[in-house]
């Protein structure tokens, strides 16, 4: 349709189903609430592909805020001529998966060449080591895995199997987490039934510890989103 692809039961390499997306215009440009409204939506559009969707199992709904162009074409192009280094990329929506290579080549080629002296770096680490993921291995794997490491037997996310050498792994690879969400996103503890509300004290904790410094801290997703106030003893 106008307003995009339509409704879609997209299954991830993690094994999870997302159904969506919807999409409204609104005033609003902050808010990324979601809606009962949108969920039904969601509900009797995803009935017209697949017959049983059980969507009472669903453990987390999200939504984002995306700007949307009058002139109903993607906005590539510097800010204005007194910020000429500011490449405004937007109002991309629906076509963006497809669309994003070429995109990024067209920048590249128009605004940053003539701008910025680019020179590859030699010592870039372009690949990385596969990281041990607990869930993946065989009896034996494990087992010899903790002789070596004791900290891959202290599961700490019970929903995902996230053991507490992943975690610690994933703190002190190149490019690190050093934040709750980092971990996440890198490892997935908080990604399943319980949302977090088991594993994400832990994860709290463990980072601190890496990190030699305060759970108090320790951020959520960037410098304004603290999850303690301060120590209680």
């Amino acid at each position: 349709t106008a307003k995009g692809k339509g409704v879609l039961a997209i299954p991830t390499v993690y094994g999870n189903t997302l159904i969506g997306p919807n999409s409204e215009q609104l005033e609003d440009n902050i808010t990324t609430a979601t809606s009962t409204g949108g969920a039904r939506y969601l509900r009797e559009n995803i009935a017209k592909i697949l017959k049983t969707v059980p969507l009472h199992k669903s453990i987390r709904t999200f939504a984002g805020l995306r700007p949307s162009s009058t002139s109903k074409d993607f906005v590539i192009g510097p800010l204005d001529d007194e910020n000429p280094n500011f490449i405004n990329i937007a109002s991309i929506e629906s076509p963006g998966l497809a669309s994003a290579p070429a995109i990024a080549d067209y920048v590249i080629e128009h605004f940053i060449t003539d701008r910025f002296f680019l020179k590859e770096n030699p010592d870039a680490v372009m690949t990385r080591d596969k990281p041990i993921v607990i869930s993946e291995l065989s009896e034996e794997e494990r087992e010899k895995l903790v002789r070596a490491n004791s900290q891959y037997a202290n599961i700490v996310c019970r929903c995902e199997t996230i053991s507490e050498g992943e975690i610690v792994s994933a703190i002190h690879e190149v490019c690190g987490a050093r934040s709750v969400k980092g971990i996440k996103k890198r490892v997935r503890p908080g990604m399943g039934k319980c949302q977090g509300g088991f594993c994400e004290p832990k994860v709290v904790e463990i980072l601190a510890r890496e990190l030699n410094c305060s759970p108090v801290d320790i951020v959520q997703d960037g410098q304004y989103s603290k999850i303690l106030e301060r120590e209680n003893r």
